[in-house]
C-alpha cells in the first residue's frame, strides 16, 4: 500500500527531473510520452488505491517517509494523509491533469521547448499532488510554495515575450502577499497547538477552544489570506487575467486542477478549525460572493475568449467559498469536481480555436467558427450548459446545492447574489459561444480558408471532458440514499449538515428559480449576440476593465512602493546610510594617522610618550 502511494506520488517529479536533464536532446515524441505517462501510470495507481480504501473499508491513515525536521517542538516528518479527501483531490489533478499532458502534445507540437513544457507540466502536478497529500502543515507549505513555482514558470513559458514574462511576475509577486498569510496561520498554528500534523490539530481542538476563541479567528483569518491569493479572490485576484498570456493548457491546468483550487482544498482541509470561527466565515461569505459577483460582471465586458474563462474560474471560486462560509464544505467540494471537469473542458475547447487561429483569442476577429470547428464548437456548448446549470449538467447539481445550503442558512440576501450570478455566468458563457462560433466571420476568405478542426490529439481529451461534464453530476445524485460523493467524504467529516438536503434527490425552490434563471441568462444572450449582434458591438469599458481594480492597486499600492522606494534609493540610502558608512570609516582613518604619527620610529618620540605615562598615573595614584 505505501509503495503504492509514493510511487503515485513521486513518478511526476521523477518526469520532471528526468525531462529537465535531457531538454536539449530528448526527442519530442519521448518526450510527450515521458510527460503523459508518469502522470497516467499516478492517475491509476491512485485509482488502485481508491479501489482498495473502499474494499477493505479502510479508515483515514497516515504514511511516513521520513522523519524531516526532528527538532523538538517542530518534528516535521515527510506524512502524507490518506482519507477520501485527499484521494478525491489526487484524482482530480492526476486526472484531469493526465488529459491536459495528452492535449498539450498536440497543443505544443510546433514549440521548440517541448520537452521543458512537459518538464515543467510534470512539476506542476507532483507540487499539488504534495500540497493535497501532505499530513503536516510544514510539508503542505512546500507543496504551496511548488505550486507556486510551478505557475511563474509556465505563465511565463514564452518567456521572450515581455507581456508573458510580466504575467508571470506578477503573478509570483501577488501570490506572496497570500503566502505570507499562510505562513504566519502556519507559525501561528506551531504556537497554539506545538504541532502541525492535521489529525492532531483536528482532535484537540474541541478539548482546547471554545467557538469564537480569539486565537481561533486570528488563525483561520490567516489562512484565508493564503486561499485569497491562491484562489485569485479579491483584492489579490489581479494576477489571474493577466496569467492567460500563458499556452491554453497552462490555464486549464491552472484553472482545473491545482493551483487556484489550492485555497478551497486549504479551507476544507481545515474545516474543523474554521467551523469554530463565525466571524472568520463570515468574511469568507462576503468576500466570496462579492468576488463572484465582481467577475461575473466583469466577463460579461471581455472581448478577449481566454479572459473571458479566466473571470468566470474566479467568480465561481467565489462560490465554493461561498458554501465554506456556512459549512457546507461538502457542496465546496462537489462544485470544485464539477467546475474541474467543465472549466478543462471550455478552456481546452478554446485552446483549439486558438492553436488553429495561430494565437488569435479577441472574438472580435472570430465568428463564424462552427462551420471550420464543427466537433468543438459542440464541445464548447456542453461546457456552456454544464457551467450554467441547466440540467443534467455538472453545475445543476452543485451550484445549486451551494445556493440551497446558503438559503437554509437564512442568508436570503447572499443566496438572491447567488441566483443573480447564476443568471449572468449563462449570459457571459452564451455570449462568449456566440461571438467566437455564431454569426458572421469576421476573417478573410484567405484566413478562413486556412482554419480548420483541431488534430484528434487535441479533440480526444476534450471529448472525455464533455462526457465528463455531461454525467459528473451524478456523483452527487441519488433518488434514495445520500449521494455517492458525499458517502465517500463522510470519512473526512465533510458532509453536509443538513442531513435532509443531502438524503436523495428532491426539489427545492432554489434549484428552480437557479435553473429558470440560467435559462433566462442563456436565451437573453442568444438573441442579444446572434439576432441583434450589431446593436450589441459596444464594449463597457467599465467591465472590460474590470473596475479598474488593477489601474487603481497601481495608483494607491504600486505607485507609491515604487515613490518610497526610489526615495530610499535616491535619498536616504546614499546621504544617510552611505554617509554614515562613509563617516565611519573617515573616522577609522583618522584616527590610523593619528597612531600612525605616534609610532614614529624615533627613540626620544617614545621616551617622552613614557615620561609622560608615568606622570599621568603618578597624578592619578597620589593626587
Amino acid at each position: 500500500m505505501e509503495l503504492i502511494i509514493w510511487t503515485a506520488l513521486f513518478l511526476p517529479l521523477l518526469g520532471f527531473i528526468s525531462l529537465l536533464s535531457t531538454s536539449f536532446f530528448i526527442k519530442r515524441t519521448a518526450a510527450a510520452v515521458v510527460g503523459c505517462s508518469t502522470v497516467g501510470v499516478s492517475f491509476a495507481l491512485f485509482s488502485l488505491l481508491l479501489f482498495f480504501y473502499q474494499t477493505e473499508d479502510l479508515t483515514p491513515f497516515s504514511v511516513t517517509l521520513f522523519s524531516w525536521i526532528p527538532i523538538k517542538g517542530i518534528d516535521a516528518d515527510f506524512l502524507l494523509l490518506i482519507d477520501p479527501l485527499s484521494l478525491l483531490m489526487t484524482l482530480i489533478v492526476t486526472g484531469v491533469g493526465f488529459l491536459i499532458h495528452v492535449y498539450s502534445a498536440g497543443y505544443m507540437d510546433h514549440d521548440d521547448d517541448y520537452a521543458r513544457f512537459f518538464a515543467f507540466l510534470n512539476f506542476f502536478i507532483f507540487s499539488m499532488l504534495l500540497l493535497v497529500l501532505s499530513g503536516h502543515l510544514l510539508l503542505m507549505f512546500v507543496g504551496w510554495e511548488g505550486v507556486g513555482l510551478a505557475s511563474y514558470l509556465l505563465i511565463g513559458f514564452w518567456y521572450s515575450r515581455p507581456k508573458a514574462a510580466k504575467a508571470a511576475t506578477k503573478a509570483f509577486i501577488v501570490n506572496r502577499v497570500g503566502d505570507l498569510g499562510f505562513l504566519l496561520g502556519l507559525l501561528l498554528t506551531f504556537q497554539t497547538f506545538g504541532t502541525g500534523v492535521v489529525l492532531d490539530i483536528c482532535q484537540s481542538l474541541p478539548k482546547t477552544y471554545s467557538q469564537g476563541a480569539p486565537v481561533i479567528e486570528a488563525m483561520t483569518l490567516l489562512f484565508f489570506i493564503g486561499a485569497i491569493g491562491k484562489s485569485a479572490q479579491v483584492p489579490l485576484h489581479v494576477w489571474l487575467a493577466d496569467a492567460m498570456e500563458g499556452p491554453t493548457p497552462v490555464s486549464a491546468l491552472i484553472h482545473a486542477a491545482t493551483m487556484v483550487t489550492a485555497g478551497v482544498f486549504l479551507l476544507t482541509r481545515f474545516h474543523c478549525v474554521y467551523l469554530l470561527a463565525p466571524n472568520t466565515l463570515a468574511i469568507v461569505g462576503y468576500v466570496g460572493i462579492g468576488t463572484s459577483l465582481f467577475a461575473a460582471l466583469s466577463a460579461i465586458g471581455q472581448t478577449d475568449l481566454k479572459r473571458v474563462l479566466a473571470y468566470s474560474t474566479v467568480s465561481q471560486l467565489g462560490l465554493m467559498f461561498l458554501a465554506c462560509s456556512v459549512g457546507s464544505f461538502y457542496a465546496a467540494m462537489f462544485h470544485l469536481t464539477m467546475h474541474a471537469f467543465v472549466k478543462a473542458l471550455l478552456f481546452l475547447s478554446a485552446g483549439n480555436v486558438v492553436h488553429m487561429m495561430h494565437g488569435v483569442t479577441e472574438m472580435d476577429k472570430m465568428g463564424g467558427l462552427s462551420r471550420q470547428f464543427n466537433k468543438t464548437h459542440i464541445l464548447f456548448f456542453i461546457g456552456v450548459l454544464g457551467l450554467s446549470g441547466i440540467a443534467p449538467f455538472a453545475a445543476f447539481f452543485s451550484k445549486d446545492l451551494i445556493l440551497e445550503e446558503e438559503m437554509k442558512a437564512g442568508h436570503a440576501y447572499l443566496t438572491a447574489i447567488g441566483l443573480l450570478v447564476s443568471t449572468l455566468t449563462a449570459f457571459y458563457l452564451t455570449r462568449a459561444y456566440c461571438l467566437t462560433f455564431k454569426g458572421k466571420s469576421n476573417m478573410d476568405v484567405r484566413e478562413a480558408s486556412e482554419v480548420k478542426e483541431a488534430p484528434a490529439v487535441m479533440l480526444i481529451p476534450v471529448t472525455v471532458l464533455a462526457f465528463l461534464t455531461i454525467t459528473g453530476g451524478l456523483l452527487g445524485f441519488s433518488l434514495k440514499k445520500a449521494p455517492l460523493l458525499e458517502i465517500f467524504l463522510q470519512e473526512s467529516d465533510v458532509t453536509l449538515q443538513d442531513r435532509v438536503a443531502s438524503t436523495g434527490f428532491h426539489f427545492s425552490s432554489e434549484m428552480m428559480i437557479s435553473v429558470f434563471m440560467g435559462l433566462v441568462g442563456f436565451v437573453l444572450s442568444w438573441v442579444m449576440y446572434t439576432k441583434y449582434r450589431d446593436r450589441f458591438k459596444g464594449q463597457i469599458v467599465l467591465l472590460k476593465k474590470a473596475f479598474y481594480i488593477d489601474e487603481l492597486s497601481v495608483i494607491f499600492i504600486i505607485a507609491p512602493l515604487k515613490a518610497l522606494a526610489f526615495l530610499i534609493s535616491g535619498v536616504f540610502d546614499p546621504k544617510f546610510f552611505q554617509g554614515s558608512i562613509q563617516l565611519a570609516a573617515d573616522g577609522v582613518s583618522g584616527a590610523s594617522h593619528l597612531l600612525q604619527r605616534a609610532a614614529s620610529g624615533q627613540i626620544r618620540s617614545y621616551i617622552a610618550w613614557m615620561a609622560l605615562g608615568l606622570f599621568a598615573m603618578s597624578w592619578i595614584l597620589f593626587f
